[in-house]
């Protein structure tokens, strides 16, 4: 997912070349130079796109118009697994976007609007929550929780406009509370 924010987001950026990595100059229009590019004769201005990593493996394919990246964007593994799908809308993420373990497990959930996450974040370790968290204008809003594997919460705090705001607690692995504080606008005012 980094390349393609990379690739798209820097225009006109040229990657040195090193063991094991391809040069992908990027053009104006916003697809790599080598990239296996498709045009559709009822849509000229929308260009499908596949990029290869120095093996030959598929690593990326999405669809750009004029010049941005739009619709599902997806990142694979060189068995040829889905790494991510990040949906576009007008060069900005936009929706739901997904990352993939190499085992084809979910690992993160995740919504954007505008480019900002924006909503419901979620990590997984394997098929077990991990963490929780709520975005708004890509700021941290409400309650992050985040779980020890057994399932059990380990640590629930408040956050408003990116901070830490309210009250936050840790939980050993019974669920017992550990520690207790409270934060104002990001410091802590009470133990």
């Amino acid at each position: 997912m980094r390349l393609i924010v990379f690739l798209f987001l820097s225009a006109m950026v040229s990657c040195s070349p090193g063991p094991g990595n391809t040069v992908a100059e990027v053009p104006q229009e916003g697809i790599p130079a080598g990239a296996g590019q498709e045009q559709f004769a009822d849509t000229p201005s929308l260009t499908g796109f596949t990029l290869k990593d120095a093996s030959g493996n598929l690593s990326q394919s999405g669809m750009v118009e004029d010049g941005m990246p739009v619709g599902n964007w997806a990142e694979y593994y060189p068995n040829g697994l889905v790494k991510s799908v990040t949906p576009y809308v007008k060069g900005k993420k936009e929706g739901l976007a997904i990352e993939i373990n190499s085992s084809g497990q979910l690992e993160k959930r995740m919504m954007y609007h505008n480019g900002q996450l924006n909503g419901e974040y979620k990590e997984f370790r394997y098929t077990t929550l991990k963490e929780e968290r709520h975005y708004q204008n890509g700021k941290l809003e409400g309650i992050v929780k985040v779980y020890y594997d057994n399932g059990k919460i380990m640590e629930e705090g408040a956050y408003q406009n990116g901070t830490r705001h309210g009250v936050s607690k840790w939980y050993d692995q019974e669920g017992n509370v550990t520690i207790e504080y409270e934060y104002k606008n990001g410091e802590l005012i009470k133990k």
